[in-house]
């Protein structure tokens, strides 16, 4: 569940620095437009500009009965710029720890002699993994959790979104000693 509430959390600094930076480049934006190219759903984004308003790090004024424009006050510039701090400290944290655990992961899959490792999950720890491996004789690949997998050493989750639930998936089709996770997906194994 932590690592969902960080996602979230994450994803939301996102938007509203995305927001932020909008709001600077061209105030008179329509949240239409924000939303369809966040791809968020309007009325989120609506709620994001509302809750700006009553932070007051965001100033709206009525152009026309169907503009609005939005200006950012020195409040939303200082939270513009402690979020971008945040993002990429968290960001760099995130990366650090997921090299240095895929680094560990492949020497031991490199000790037992694998060399080819399935990963379950595509985004920024697939990426992280697949540049850990490049040159280590290790071939990484992202595949499809929906097809056999017994083509592969071992599997790999590097699926951050979902984590547990990929987990709890493959359990069932891959055997414990070839079902690799990282501890900072926090992923709970029972132990039988």
């Amino acid at each position: 569940m932590a690592a969902f509430q960080d996602i979230r959390e994450q994803t939301e600094q996102k938007v509203m620095v995305h927001l932020f930076s909008e709001i600077e480049r061209n105030p008179s934006f329509t949240q239409r437009g924000l939303a369809s190219e966040l791809g968020i759903a309007l009325g989120l984004i609506n709620q994001y500009l509302k809750r700006c308003i009553t932070k007051g790090w965001i100033r709206a004024s009525q152009v026309s009965p169907r503009r609005i424009t939005y200006f950012l006050t020195p409040e939303g510039f200082k939270e513009k710029s402690q979020m971008v701090t945040d993002y990429l400290s968290r960001s760099m944290t995130f990366f650090r720890d997921s090299r240095m655990q895929c680094e560990e992961l492949l020497a031991d899959c490199k000790a037992q002699q694998w060399s080819k490792i399935a990963l379950i999950g595509a985004g920024d720890l697939a990426d992280i993994a697949k540049l850990v491996g490049e040159g280590s004789g290790i071939k990484l690949e992202i595949a499809d959790i929906n097809l056999p997998l017994d083509s592969y050493d071992a599997v790999l989750i590097t699926d951050i979104i979902n984590p547990q639930g990929t987990y709890d998936v493959l359990k069932t089709k891959i055997a414990a000693n070839r079902l690799l996770t990282l501890r900072l997906l926090h992923i709970y194994k029972e132990q039988t």
